[in-house]
């Protein structure tokens, strides 16, 4: 083995103890409250390492949601390569056993003291994606209605996630997936649009 090849493992290494010490810590307390000291200690690093590899901890949180953006980004590619647009509940599916899959991470990632916009970064990636947007903003009569369907979209997605990991994950993905689909994409009635009762009773006003 090379020295290059070690020390490139040793690195990996070394950043994988401190993002998990991170998250250990964020179970305890927020992360404006994580000193450098402590994250150290959890780590069992000493602080020229950590300067070596982060400028900060908000740069290490950073580094970790960006490795999730990358997964999700790259399945996101990959599935929507591979599926029409009836497949759109195996994508979320997809994700949904991603979470359940890194659950230590992400109940603290996607917790509700967390990063807000990370959360709403994440769920606007998955539905913006061409097939996804298309159906959750199908029917909508003008494009305020369309970004508001999307916003409730994220906005309803994030609160359940957040629920579910507060579970420790009692529902399956798929029955999670089911019910993030339900609440994102409107009913139709052939090829029209169910209209909501106040609508319904409006046209008839």
């Amino acid at each position: 083995m090379t020295k290059d090849m070690t020390e490139s493992r040793r690195t990996r290494y070394t950043r994988q103890a401190m993002q998990d010490a991170l998250i250990e810590l964020m179970r305890e307390r927020p992360v404006n409250a994580i000193t450098v000291k402590a994250l150290c200690e959890r780590a069992d690093v000493n602080r020229s390492t950590f300067y070596a590899h982060y400028a900060s901890i908000d740069e290490l949180l950073h580094d970790i949601e960006d490795g999730t953006m990358a997964w999700v980004t790259a399945a996101l590619d990959q599935l929507l390569r591979q599926l029409d647009v009836s497949g759109i509940e195996r994508i979320i599916e997809q994700i949904c056993r991603y979470i359940a899959d890194n659950r230590n991470h992400l109940q603290v990632l996607m917790s509700p003291k967390a990063d807000v916009g990370f959360q709403q970064q994440l769920l606007e990636l998955i539905y913006s994606r061409r097939g996804v947007a298309e159906q959750m903003q199908s029917g909508a009569p003008d494009t305020t209605e369309a970004q508001m369907r999307m916003r409730f979209a994220v906005s309803g997605s994030i609160g359940l996630i957040q629920y579910w990991l507060s579970t420790d994950l009692t529902a399956t993905p798929e029955a999670v997936a089911r019910t993030i689909l339900t609440m994102a994409l409107p009913r139709h009635d052939g090829d029209s649009p169910t209209i909501p009762s106040f609508q319904r009773h409006n046209a008839r006003a």
